[in-house]
């Protein structure tokens, strides 16, 4: 026996030896939700604590534990290749553009989107929401304790209050995520108590906060999951709408980007736009002009109204990029950014054909919200760009069932 072939054996008996305590996809879970919980609390002040270095070892251990975890399930299979190289290109593009930690989250979105292959997608979702919510409770209540800083902050005549968050915007989109998951999870059998009570705890969150987009996005989302709910007939009638959101990454991205190319402040109705828009296109106008759009992307400092894990302003002068679209394309990049659209175009109509109609209302709406918003780009405010991965590399993933454990027989493409 020679050397490569006692290395192999050597290697499938610590396969075996480590298969009772983390096989199949407790390595996975074990992975994702340490990162998770490490990004909700990086949004939080309790990051002071954990800044810099130990949030990029647990990072480092993360991806680790994925790359165990393809190991010991066989590794990336053939028909896979390809879409191991898109997912390494872009989290390549994502790591080497961060800024530091938070920013390198982006990144790894797409190890998770590619590992998600071979774990069914709603009990993703399952563990999301669960170590959300506790995480998102912790913090909470650490503030309202004095544990933490539970900032208050009154600019542009609007009071807010950050929950223990670094930002006003931070704990309503997390939230809003949240809503997103149980919503999936629950699709046909959600009751009107729960809704009336994800209702209410946006309410909350809006009241405190003053965030408007999300408190309505989320709402939005509760009311038409209800008339899902006990209107089924009408969802299989309205095939024209659901095509019309599983293009809408395109439609909101193009038209975002269109309509920050060509803002001109000297007309009318687009003027009046951007002042309902508090400045965004005029914002993002400006950025187009200073930095252009490159093709694989380039470094550029925006400065917003987040605190530093101290409670303190970014010093420098606003310039802060809300549309998503736009700082995926000046920061990322042109190749980068169009790859991106495409592929989610594409998971978005096979979501379509596969009547996965709740992942594809919140995935529409997660579009709607980057137009307005750039929080999205992290899974810890969108859990779904995982959905997107599993509907192009193993569909079927997405149609378990939390309540037997099996997988039912799938129901016939929509033509």
């Amino acid at each position: 026996m020679n050397r490569l072939d006692r290395t192999v054996l050597q290697m499938n008996k610590l396969r075996q030896w480590l298969n009772p305590w983390f096989g199949g996809d407790r390595l996975f879970f074990i992975s994702y939700g340490t990162l998770l919980a490490a990004s909700v609390l990086s949004t939080s002040f309790y990051y002071r604590y954990f800044d810099v270095r130990p949030f990029y070892a647990v990072q480092i251990l993360c991806v680790g534990l994925l790359v165990v975890f393809e190991w010991m399930t066989g590794g990336v299979e053939k028909r896979h290749w390809p879409a191991f190289g898109f997912c390494l290109f872009f989290a390549v593009i994502g790591v080497m553009r961060a800024e530091g930690n938070l920013t390198r989250l982006v990144g790894l979105i797409f190890p998770y989107v590619f590992c998600a292959r071979k774990i069914p997608f709603p009990k993703i979702a399952d563990i999301s929401l669960k170590v959300t919510f506790i995480t998102v409770a912790f913090i909470v209540f650490s503030g309202y304790l004095g544990v933490i800083d539970n900032v208050v902050a009154h600019r542009s005549g609007r009071l807010r209050e950050y929950l223990g968050f670094r930002y006003s915007l931070y704990a309503p989109g997390i939230v809003l995520n949240m809503t997103a998951l149980y919503i999936y999870i629950r699709k046909s059998r959600i009751t009107i108590p729960a809704a009336i009570f994800w209702a209410l705890l946006n309410w909350y969150v809006y009241h405190m906060t003053d965030s408007r987009i999300s408190f309505v996005l989320a709402e939005l989302l509760i009311v038409i999951a209800v008339l899902m709910r006990f209107m089924p007939k009408i969802v299989e009638k309205v095939q024209a709408l659901w095509a019309v959101m599983a293009a809408s990454f395109a439609i909101f991205g193009v038209g975002s980007l269109l309509m920050t190319i060509f803002y001109d402040s000297t007309n009318p109705w687009m003027r009046r736009l951007n002042t309902a828009l508090e400045g965004r296109l005029n914002l993002g106008r400006k950025s187009l002009s200073q930095y252009g759009i490159p093709l694989f992307g380039k470094d550029i400092e925006w400065i917003g109204n987040g605190l530093d894990v101290d409670g303190n302003t970014v010093e420098g002068i606003y310039n802060y990029v809300d549309c998503l679209y736009v700082k995926v394309l000046q920061r990322y990049g042109l190749v980068f950014t169009v790859l991106l659209i495409v592929l989610l175009c594409w998971a978005m109509f096979r979501l379509w054909r596969q009547k996965e109609y709740h992942i594809l209302l919140i995935s529409a709406s997660v579009a709607a919200h980057c137009v307005l918003d750039d929080l999205s780009f992290s899974l810890h405010y969108n859990t779904f760009w995982i959905a997107m991965g599993v509907a192009l590399l193993a569909p079927s993933m997405l149609r378990w069932d939390g309540r037997t454990n099996q997988f039912p027989p799938p129901e016939p493409p929509t033509q």
